[in-house]
């Protein structure tokens, strides 16, 4: 009768199996939601804070060269090209900021699809199981058909 044990194993493997497909699909549902959060986040949040901040950092530059006496209108003259190196810089920062949000998204959404990945293996490996258990039953029915006689009619 172990062909009973072998069939309902299989059976719970193939359950199992779907199960955790659907446990993984649930994570990588996540994963997506949590990249578009944080994609999302930079580009309404941080974003505008940075740019406002490099505005804010540019204007007080500006004022203390104005203060300092110095004519800051010269194309060339020192006060000019620090103004210039700053604005370089804080668009070099902006673009950085950019790009290490775009790698986490991605990063993110790889993560989903390699737990969707894990989820169909998972299910494929149940799938296996069920048939392995299935195949195993037959067998064992058939080697002992003769003592399973009365079962089978």
């Amino acid at each position: 009768m172990a062909f009973i044990g072998d069939i309902i194993g299989g059976y719970a493997a193939k359950q199992l199996g779907n199960y955790n497909q659907d446990l993984y699909n649930q994570k990588a549902a996540i994963n997506d939601r949590n990249a578009e959060i944080k994609r999302r986040t930079f580009l309404q949040v941080d974003q505008p804070r940075i740019k406002a901040a490099q505005v804010r950092n540019q204007k007080e530059q500006f004022v203390k060269l104005l203060n300092s006496g110095v004519d800051a209108s010269q194309v060339g003259d020192t006060p000019y090209l620090v103004m210039l190196d700053q604005s370089i810089e804080d668009t070099f920062d902006l673009v950085v900021a950019n790009y290490n949000s775009k790698v986490a998204y991605d990063q993110e959404l790889n993560n989903s699809l390699l737990m969707k990945a894990q989820g169909t293996a998972a299910k494929y490996k149940g799938d296996m199981a069920f048939r392995s258990g299935l195949a195993k039953g037959a067998g064992d029915i058939y080697m002992n058909k003769d003592t399973y006689k009365t079962l089978l009619g």
